[in-house]
């Protein structure tokens, strides 16, 4: 299921690069500069730890479409991976179609189907140049992480898990956020959350690299919570010695009903460890 050894390359450049702060995808949410003003005008504490926690529990028991877009861009490279389709949180199912493009080649549009079973994640390449076009199957919760913000097999649930790890998380005011007034949320990442169930090799690389950095590592993490205490939009940002890295996942439909197709008869299961690669994570 590995597409080639530059795609994933460029995912190993992002783990080993040594430096981190955010940069100008802050801006990208909404096309506004997210800032957090000390000179707003007083108001009760609020415990925003809390509340992002409380939200991410919330929306784990309902249903969205799923809209992320990860972006690595820097050293001459430019990719980005979008990953979209209807997921029911709470019953452990969905079904997402994951695709990469590199800016300035031709052809684009790499493309990946999954399904999402309860613990099992279904998935295939529409196209292999060997002609094989079968199913697979693995384990959802032994899948591991490959690059820095990349959830292993595209789970979009594991970009809740590492949002609710995020710290001196801040209230940043209100937004209209896709359609519906939102309140904003900005905080940090440490090592947990952007080495969580990393394969060990990349994790080594990783810890190795922050512990040159130190505990101060400027990774972000904003959050966009809706009235109802739904998460409609999280946006996570580092710029790694040159190679920038983004994901804004979007969180829409929320609550709607999600038909998810039944699973390949004919998958052919394989160790979770074998499914990496650009398109899995």
């Amino acid at each position: 299921m590995r597409r080639s050894a530059t795609l994933i390359g460029i995912s190993a450049i992002a783990v080993l690069a040594s430096g981190c702060s955010s940069g100008s995808e802050d801006q990208a949410a909404d096309g506004k500069e997210q800032t957090t003003s000390a000179a707003s005008s007083p108001a009760p504490a609020v415990d925003a730890g809390r509340e992002v926690r409380a939200a991410v529990d919330t929306t784990k028991q309902s249903t969205a479409r799923i809209d992320d877009r990860i972006r690595l861009h820097g050293m001459g490279q430019d990719y980005t991976i979008t990953v979209k389709g209807p997921f029911d949180m709470k019953a452990d199912r969905g079904s997402l179609k994951v695709s990469l493009a590199q800016t300035g080649a031709s052809p684009n549009g790499a493309v990946l189907d999954e399904v999402f079973h309860g613990n099992t994640v279904y998935f295939r390449m529409p196209e292999e140049m060997n002609g094989d076009t079968g199913w697979r199957s693995a384990s959802r919760d032994e899948a591991e992480v490959h690059a820095l913000l990349r959830a292993p097999l595209n789970d979009p649930e594991f970009v809740l898990r590492q949002v609710s790890m995020a710290h001196s998380l801040t209230a940043a005011g209100e937004e209209k956020v896709n359609g519906v007034p939102a309140r904003h949320y900005t905080g940090k990442l440490d090592h947990k959350p952007l080495a969580l169930r990393m394969v060990k090799e990349r994790r080594e690389q990783v810890e190795e690299a922050m512990a040159m950095i130190g505990d101060e590592l400027p990774a972000t993490a904003d959050v966009w919570v809706t009235e109802d205490g739904l998460i409609t939009r999280v946006l996570l940002v580092c710029d790694l010695a040159g190679m920038k890295m983004s994901s804004t996942m979007n969180l829409t439909d929320a609550g709607k009903p999600v038909t998810v197709a039944s699973p390949p008869d004919s998958a052919q299961a394989v160790p979770a460890a074998s499914a990496g690669g650009a398109l899995l994570g």
